[in-house]
């Protein structure tokens, strides 16, 4: 089975949910261990304009094809995941709501302090059952690719050893390392910060 990479349409909304759920599951499950639960209360909050798709090529007996993973590009513009604070209270219940809002906003939704020029990658996510497909490095090399922006950066813990190797062999490369403040909560101690200079 093979896949293809497109822009998200707002239908896709649903299904980025549940690949972000899937693929940033141990850091959600702190909040909810339902994946299910997790997808739909991020769901609302997903800026589909700011992602990238890869779908599986075709679909079968009528079924909308399988969405495989998805990436975002947001910038100084505006961010790919905003907080749903209805969203969260329902789905996490109110105490886990309030933690999720206190938690999340700040990762989410802070302003980028890039220019315009830099596309900041985020919620790079695959799926549980298409992961070791190549289905990330695709994604990313579909948007460095694309001319959307001239300078492409993310960031990853240091404790995600298979991220970054994929972003590495992306074409990706560490420009700057910030220690984690809270990293004993956290579970990691530093956030990598990398570039795209070519593969």
């Amino acid at each position: 089975m093979s896949f293809l990479i497109r822009p998200a349409e707002p239908e896709d909304r649903d299904a980025l949910a549940r690949c972000i759920a899937e693929g940033f599951e141990r850091d959600f499950s702190i909040l909810c261990k339902d994946i299910g639960k997790t997808a739909r209360a991020l769901a609302g909050g997903i800026q589909t304009q700011r992602f990238f798709v890869a779908e599986q090529a075709e679909s079968s007996a009528g079924r909308p094809p399988a969405l495989w993973g998805a990436a975002a590009v947001s910038d100084c513009r505006g961010r790919a995941v905003k907080t749903d604070r209805a969203a969260y209270l329902k789905h996490f219940g109110p105490l886990r709501g309030r933690l999720a809002l206190l938690a999340l906003k700040p990762e989410f939704e802070p302003p980028l302090d890039y220019p315009p020029s830099v596309g900041y990658l985020e919620f790079v996510a695959v799926g549980r059952q298409f992961r070791r497909r190549g289905v990330a490095t695709a994604l990313l090399q579909k948007i460095v690719t694309s001319s959307l922006y001239a300078d492409y950066i993310l960031d990853v813990t240091d404790i995600n050893a298979a991220a970054i190797q994929c972003y590495e062999k992306a074409g990706f490369r560490e420009f700057q390392r910030v220690p984690e403040k809270h990293g004993k909560q956290k579970g990691f101690s530093a956030k990598i910060y990398m570039k795209y200079v070519g593969a």
